[in-house]
C-alpha cells in the first residue's frame, strides 16, 4: 500500500497531524478569554470566511446543485456541528486530556463498518493494525482510571463515544457517496451549514458574552479557524475520498500521539512509560495499515 500513496496525500496527511496536534495548546489559549460555545462559534465563522474566499480566490464557488445537498448536510452536520456541540458537552464533565483521547476513538466504529457495510478489504495485517493502533488508544484513555460509579463521567464518556460515531459516519459519507464537485468547492458550503446550528446556539444560550479581546486571543482563533477548520477539514475530506477509511482513521490517532510529543518537548509534560508504550502501539498499528 505503501508505494500506492500519493506524495501530495501523504503531504495532506501530515499537515492535518500537525495542525491538529497543535490546536489542543493553541485552543487551551484562547478558552482563556471567552466561553468555549462562542469561541467555538468564532473558530468556525474564521473557518467558514476563509474558505468561502479562498474558493472564490479560485474561481471555483459555485452554487451547489440539488444532488449536492446530501453530501453537504452530512458532513456539515455530523463532522461539524454534532460531533463539536457533543465533544463540548462531553468536555464540560471529562478532563481535557481524557476527552481529546475518547474523540479519537473513531477507530471503533470505522473498522467493523466499512468491512461490513462497505467491503474494504481487510486482511489479516490490518486487523493487526487496528487491534495494535486501539489497544494503544486504550491505554492512553485508561478506562480503568474512571470511576465509573460517577453518572457524570459516565455521561461525558458517552458524549464523546457518539461524538466519535458521528465522525466516522461522516468519514465513510465521504468515503462512498458521490461526488459531483471537488471537495474544495463543496467545503465552503459544508462549513456554513455546520455553523450556522453552532452560531445559533452561542446566541441562544450566551447572548450576553464577554470577550477579553488580545493577541493571544486573535492569533488563536486565526490559527484554530483558518489552519484547524478551514484548510485541515479540506484536507480531511481530501483523504476521506481517496484513501480507504480504515487507513485514514488509524491515521488520525497520531494526532493525539503528536500532541503528546510536543506537550512534552515545550510543556515539560513527562511521558510516562505507559504512554510511551501506547504510542508505539498506535505507530506500529498505521504501518500495519500502510504497508
Amino acid at each position: 500500500m505503501m508505494k500506492h500513496l500519493n506524495p501530495r496525500i501523504v503531504g495532506l496527511f501530515i499537515f492535518i497531524i500537525l495542525s491538529w496536534g497543535m490546536a489542543w495548546p493553541v485552543n487551551k489559549i484562547g478558552l482563556s478569554y471567552m466561553s468555549p460555545v462562542w469561541y467555538t462559534a468564532i473558530r468556525l465563522i474564521v473557518g467558514t470566511a476563509t474558505m468561502m474566499v479562498l474558493v472564490m480566490a479560485l474561481g471555483k464557488l459555485t452554487w451547489p446543485k440539488k444532488r449536492d445537498y446530501p453530501l453537504i448536510l452530512l458532513v456539515g452536520l455530523l463532522q461539524i456541528s454534532i460531533y463539536i456541540l457533543l465533544a463540548n458537552v462531553g468536555l464540560a464533565y471529562l478532563p481535557a486530556g481524557r476527552s481529546s483521547l475518547l474523540a479519537y476513538t473513531t477507530p471503533l466504529w470505522i473498522m467493523p463498518a466499512a468491512t461490513l457495510f462497505f467491503n474494504e478489504e481487510a486482511g489479516w495485517l490490518r486487523w493487526m493494525g487496528f487491534i495494535l493502533g486501539f489497544g494503544g488508544l486504550l491505554i492512553l484513555i485508561s478506562p480503568w482510571e474512571m470511576s465509573w460509579s460517577d453518572k457524570h463521567v459516565l455521561f461525558g464518556t458517552a458524549m464523546l463515544l457518539l461524538a466519535s460515531l458521528c465522525w466516522a459516519i461522516s468519514m465513510l459519507c465521504a468515503r462512498y457517496m458521490q461526488w459531483t464537485k471537488s471537495p474544495l468547492e463543496l467545503i465552503p458550503w459544508q462549513l456554513l451549514v455546520g455553523t450556522i446550528p453552532i452560531l445559533l446556539y452561542a446566541v441562544i444560550t450566551e447572548p450576553h458574552v464577554t470577550i477579553s479581546w488580545n493577541v493571544p486571543l486573535v492569533l488563536s482563533l486565526v490559527y484554530t479557524g483558518l489552519l484547524v477548520t478551514g484548510l485541515s477539514y479540506w484536507s480531511g475530506l481530501v483523504i476521506n475520498k481517496e484513501l480507504p477509511t480504515i487507513m485514514v482513521s488509524l491515521g488520525f490517532l497520531l494526532v493525539p500521539v503528536f500532541s503528546l510529543t510536543v506537550s512534552s518537548l515545550f510543556m515539560h509534560e513527562a511521558i510516562s512509560l505507559m504512554t510511551a508504550s501506547a504510542m508505539t502501539l498506535i505507530l506500529l498499528g498505521l504501518i500495519c495499515v500502510v504497508v
